[in-house]
């Protein structure tokens, strides 16, 4: 497995940094996960303009102008993925300095991509849909920092690691009031009476780049509301889905032990997989059979593509 780590490409057995970095010793980093087909990644230019804003805010210097699509395609190449699915993790932190709490001028970030494959069996999961466990938060993250995305995520893999051991594939963090936030790594969407709900950004959530793009393409088919989801919201949903950019509209069929929405996934929310999906192969200019998971969706009940109009854009 190759990286990238400060303008070389190298063996990841290879890498070194820093006993000094201040991404290690305090947490002082950023990082984006962006999803690649056959080894074109996508959204990233929407994912280079949340670090940069994520950069300025902790005065990290990044410049999203560098050719991180071509360093993309490169690793792809040398990890063998151009012909499936993988992600794309970019970490920058402020790179060495000294061991106080006041980092002082920052001489040279670190910055480091690594490329990985997907989780096995994601296809299967789109098409019956997961589990999700509640995971309680306290009072939560201020709203602020939970805006941007951070290498501070030990509370994510705390919830990540329970909800595996309750059977889940992901937990929500559940705040003391009875508000559902996010995943540890997505945003959750609840249907009720075909209308389409998710927590506001001025709840704290983070601004992830899927969820963005399928509230776009929600809004040309239904009603689309931005309002605090309770527990209540969730378990009385007729449909839920999470949204990543690896795992893109993943439906929720069950929340801990009790069912959700009959068991099995919704119409809208399979009507949202459909045009997601629509969505990246316009933008790759790929045909949507050759995107991957391909085989595992269309081997279940729901044959649910179908190809838009040529020269149709589903965010126009």
């Amino acid at each position: 497995m190759y990286c990238f780590l400060n303008g070389r490409y190298v063996d990841v057995r290879d890498a070194r940094i820093s006993a000094l970095d201040r991404g290690f010793l305090f947490g002082e980093g950023l990082f984006e996960t962006w999803r690649t087909y056959r080894g074109r990644p996508f959204a990233i230019e929407e994912h280079l303009r949340r670090m940069n804003r994520s950069a300025r805010a902790l005065g990290i210097p990044f410049d999203p102008g560098e050719p991180w699509h071509g360093r993309t395609q490169r690793l792809s190449r040398m990890n063998r993925m151009t012909g499936r699915s993988g992600a794309v993790r970019l970490t920058i932190s402020r790179g060495a300095g000294p061991v106080t709490l006041i980092p002082g001028r920052v001489r040279r970030p670190t910055r480091l991509m690594l490329f990985r494959p997907l989780e096995p069996h994601l296809g299967r999961a789109r098409h019956d849909g997961v589990a999700v466990h509640l995971h309680p938060f306290g009072a939560g993250v201020h709203p602020e920092l939970r805006r941007i995305k951070t290498v501070n995520y030990l509370p994510a893999v705390i919830a990540r690691t329970e909800a595996r051991k309750q059977g889940c594939f992901e937990s929500l963090y559940r705040l003391d009031d009875g508000t559902i936030l996010e995943g540890t790594t997505s945003n959750i969407f609840v249907v009720r009476r075909g209308r389409l709900f998710t927590s506001p950004l001025a709840a704290g959530v983070l601004p992830g780049v899927t969820r963005g793009l399928v509230l776009r393409i929600a809004e040309k088919i239904t009603e689309v509301r931005e309002t605090r989801l309770r527990e209540s919201d969730l378990l009385q949903a007729d449909e839920a889905f999470l949204t990543s950019s690896t795992i893109e509209v993943l439906p929720v069929v069950r929340v801990d032990r009790r069912p959700l929405g009959g068991g099995r996934p919704g119409e809208l929310t399979r009507e949202l997989q459909k045009r997601y999906r629509q969505l990246v192969a316009r933008r790759l200019d790929l045909p949507v059979e050759r995107l991957g998971d391909w085989g595992a969706m269309q081997r279940g009940r729901h044959q649910f593509y179908r190809v838009l109009p040529d020269g149709q854009d589903l965010l126009e």
